[in-house]
């Protein structure tokens, strides 16, 4: 249990002012120094979901679990080589039941920054990290941390949804394998549309636009699915270290099977021509191997 001085840290921390661990951030790109003016007193928007057992049962026919009201929201800068966390944070809550969350005349030094939720809805002591192998009683399955990581001169309004969780993942293992950000950004986002059979769609799921998108939000349903239902289990970290090494879903068998077996049962739920079926239909396909 994280102790009451944590606690409180934690609180302080939401009064929305930015707190650095450590001093000066490394900014390589003469380009990203050219477009500091694009990171001064700038408002970051977005809306997140977080799957929780207090929600109806898992594969309702909602197309999203949103975060509920005061769910703690992380932002993190990232060094824009590295990706890593420079020191430098940012807290907000999601507000009412739409899953809404703002961040308000905040500065940054680099343009890429890591959202993260807090594990639990209404947390009061979460101060940023957590055991994503800790196993809640209460909840009866794994905790897990939503996230995403968001270049702020593409959009300054944003979504954390199961798509950009895997997709994080993916980045990082890019960054520390050699790639620049911006490559990674590019690969990762291709490969999680690979990966359930969306190879002709374009991303937009790290977009708070991704909402007015029907058969995008069908998808992020699906996989939301697939990582809650996993949770009950296994640590949902698994699930997202197999699409972060490979890239893929088909290369750790257990994650695989897991992912077939669910699905083929999710099928009966729905109507044969329904667009969901035909999401299933095409990622299961591709967990195979075969063509959509």
């Amino acid at each position: 249990m994280i102790n009451s001085r944590i606690a409180m840290a934690a609180m302080v921390a939401l009064a929305l002012t930015a707190c650095s661990d450590s001093g000066d951030v490394t900014i390589a790109s003469p380009e990203e120094q050219a477009s500091q003016n694009e990171l001064n007193n700038i408002t970051v928007e977005g809306h997140a979901t977080l799957p929780s057992s207090a929600s109806d049962a898992a594969f309702s026919k909602a197309l999203r679990r949103v975060a509920i009201n005061g769910t703690i929201v992380r932002m993190s800068e990232l060094d824009s080589v590295t990706l890593d966390a420079t020191g430098v944070f940012f807290y907000s809550r999601c507000d009412a039941s739409t899953g809404s969350f703002s961040f308000d005349g905040i500065t940054l030094r680099s343009p890429y920054v890591k959202f993260e939720l807090a594990p639990y809805q209404n947390s009061e002591d979460w101060n940023g990290t957590w055991s994503f192998e800790t196993f809640d009683v209460n909840e009866n399955r794994y905790v897990m941390v939503y996230s995403a990581i968001v270049d702020l001169r593409e959009s300054k309004n944003v979504d954390i949804n199961a798509f950009t969780y895997l997709e994080s993942y993916r980045m990082r293992r890019l960054v520390r394998l050699g790639n620049s950000a911006v490559e990674a950004k590019s690969q990762a986002k291709r490969e999680i549309l690979d990966a359930v059979g969306l190879s002709d769609e374009s991303y937009n799921f790290d977009k708070r636009e991704f909402e007015e998108d029907r058969n995008h939000l069908i998808a992020n349903k699906v996989v939301d699915d697939l990582i809650f239902e996993w949770s009950f289990n296994a640590s949902p970290l698994q699930v997202a270290n197999a699409f972060g090494n490979a890239g893929a879903f088909t290369t750790v068998n257990p994650v695989k099977e897991f992912f077939i077996d669910e699905l083929n049962k999710w099928k009966a739920d729905y109507p044969v021509h329904d667009d969901t079926v035909e999401f299933i239909d095409g990622f299961i396909a591709t967990l195979y191997g075969f063509e959509k």
